[in-house]
């Protein structure tokens, strides 16, 4: 079936403006517009309700300096591989021998006092050299002449045309991270992945699964590039040690598997991204990944130092919506994260990161179990951990157990499955222990409308165990409704944890319990009323949260006896009368 591709003059203009300041760009859209007509131009923001078009040839930009452009398009009946395209528009690279001659005259000039601890510091030391190593000329160059008699030229004459590409490129290659600088640069990457010679593949936020139009040529270089890598990034692997999970630069997720011992297909690596400033509760309310309802529900339950886990498969977004989620703590408390690779990202200043160390030795390794037990003599109102899946957890629920708060994510696609698996090897946790996890969160990756979306599934309260029937005791407080897309709300009036535990806690009454719902609901209204003032910044919204905290602690302060049940209610109303006229945003 022909598709039927819709002529566009979205951004059209501007980039014939672009392709006469890049010349490069100009190359790639004289081969492409008479294929695929011109691309809808979208600058550096791409609408989201593209997510839903059956037909797409897209550009945006993502680096103004060196002019990287980002083409994603549908491709010409007959050439389809089952993907769309993504194609990363860089500068057109020199000549190869100008690369030779440069690194010949590079190691002349680069010396063991040029250490560096960062890229940054890596690219200014290598500007710095390249400075001292090049003479800009305005005639093309034989660069190939030039070969035999390089270590006599006290500088390496380069063709102005030439200068900007080389420049992009040494920086790329030897201070970035190479062919995979593009896609590390693109904001809207979730996930690449090189599953061995070939193209790389990524999961695009807004246009979904795609192929790109990088790839590794040989076996040889693709093993090459693994070994620069993962060197690079302090985790060297080898035939002894094929396997490494390693945190980029950028914070992003890496893991290796090295050589065909163990991939039958060759080496192949997966990134997953992390974004630099993390999603925000009020951004994932936004996108219905839950509703303002839940949110609150979930303020008030790790305001009163509830534990909980975010559970679900691979790639459903838990630990975007634990990092989320975590804003939600008291803004004084003191935190302890752990983790094997970096990725939380915690707002409050109390905050102390541990990361495990696996040295291949038993003797000098670092377990989570070890850094569990060590959090537990560092007075933490908060363990969060990046994720359970061994002995750790049963230390996680002792700490629960000796009142020690703890959050984590947790590979299980329900709440019965979850019980199996805390309590089978080799988690082993008692089953009677059970009740000491609070909740748990169950989150999904699913299509709607041909779309991945991320949605949670369900908000359960954990009450214990039966020994009778030999399970679980839990209520769903949450549910998904599929139909409609929409939550539901199912323990107004029967929550266990916030009548039993929170509202026994603060003291209420039964003819006052109905205030904790009154403070859910004002809750969710602070919710709703930031995201339609647009506050999605993760850090704007810990601030405002923070400041509400506060504001509610003067209440309480200054709430006589009889009106302490009424004052939180009252500073919350207070706070959506502020942020309405935008006095706690600012």
């Amino acid at each position: 079936m022909s598709l039927t591709r819709p002529a566009t003059t979205q951004g059209v203009e501007e980039l014939r403006r672009l392709a006469r300041r890049y010349p490069h760009l100009a190359n790639y859209l004289n081969k492409i517009v008479p294929r695929l007509g011109w691309p809808a131009y979208y600058g550096e923001e791409v609408p989201r309700d593209l997510r839903k078009a059956s037909y797409i040839n897209v550009m945006y930009i993502i680096d103004k300096e060196a002019g990287i452009f980002i083409h994603v398009y549908m491709p010409p009946e007959g050439t389809e591989s089952g993907y769309r395209k993504y194609v990363a528009v860089e500068p057109e690279r020199p000549p190869r021998e100008l690369f030779y001659l440069i690194e010949e005259k590079l190691a002349t000039v680069i010396t063991e006092r040029d250490t560096v601890r960062d890229l940054e510091e890596r690219k200014r030391v290598l500007l710095e050299k390249l400075k001292l190593i090049i003479e800009p000329v305005d005639a093309p160059i034989d660069y190939r002449a030039l070969i035999p008699r390089v270590h006599l030229l006290p500088r390496i004459p380069v063709y102005r045309a030439h200068l900007d590409n080389l420049i992009y490129y040494m920086i790329r290659d030897k201070a970035g991270l190479g062919i995979l600088e593009p896609v590390l640069k693109d904001p809207y990457i979730e996930d690449i992945s090189c599953p061995g010679v070939g193209y790389i593949y990524i999961v695009h936020k807004i246009f979904g699964p795609l192929e790109t139009n990088l790839k590794f040529e040989t076996a040889e270089e693709l093993d090459r590039f693994i070994i620069e890598l993962s060197e690079r990034i302090g985790k060297p692997v080898s035939h002894a040690r094929p396997i490494v999970d390693a945190t980029l630069p950028d914070g992003s997720r890496i893991n290796i598997v090295f050589g065909t011992d163990v991939s039958l297909q060759g080496s192949n690596f997966t990134i997953r991204r992390v974004a630099k400033v993390p999603i925000s509760v009020t951004q994932l309310v936004n996108w219905n990944t839950f509703d303002e309802r839940v949110a609150a529900y979930l303020w008030i339950l790790l305001l009163e130092g509830n534990s909980g886990f975010v559970s679900g498969e691979t790639a459903s977004g838990k630990t975007t919506t634990l990092n989320a989620i975590v804003a939600f703590i008291n803004p004084t408390a003191k935190i302890v994260t752990i983790e094997d690779t970096a990725e939380l990202n915690i707002p409050h200043p109390n905050w102390v990161r541990e990361l495990t160390r696996d040295t291949g030795s038993p003797e000098t390794s670092v377990t989570m179990f070890d850094l569990l037990k060590a959090a537990l003599r560092q007075r933490p109102n908060y363990i969060i951990v990046g994720e359970i899946r061994g002995a750790e957890g049963l230390i996680a629920f002792q700490a629960m157990q000796t009142g020690h708060p703890v959050l984590a994510t947790f590979h299980a696609a329900s709440v019965e499955r979850l019980v199996q698996r805390l309590t089978s090897p080799p988690i082993n946790v008692p089953k009677s222990q059970l009740d000491n996890l609070n909740f748990v969160v169950i989150q999904s990756a699913i299509y709607r409308e041909g779309v991945l979306v991320r949605r949670v599934l369900s908000v359960n309260e954990i009450i214990g165990y039966d020994p009778k029937a030999d399970s679980a005791l839990y209520v769903p407080a949450f549910t998904w409704d599929p139909v409609r897309d929409r939550f539901t709300f199912r323990g107004r009036g029967t929550s266990y944890l916030l009548e039993e535990k929170i509202g026994v806690k603060r003291g209420l009454s039964r003819r006052n319990m109905f205030l904790i719902y009154d403070e859910m609901d004002i809750r969710a209204k602070i919710i709703r009323a930031l995201i339609e003032k647009k506050v999605f910044n993760y850090y704007q919204v810990f601030r405002t949260l923070a400041r509400i905290y506060g504001l509610v602690t003067e209440y309480a302060r200054k709430a006589s006896k009889e009106e302490a049940p009424y004052a939180i209610v009252e500073a919350l109303e207070d706070a959506l009368r502020r942020i309405q006229r935008g006095d706690l945003i600012k």
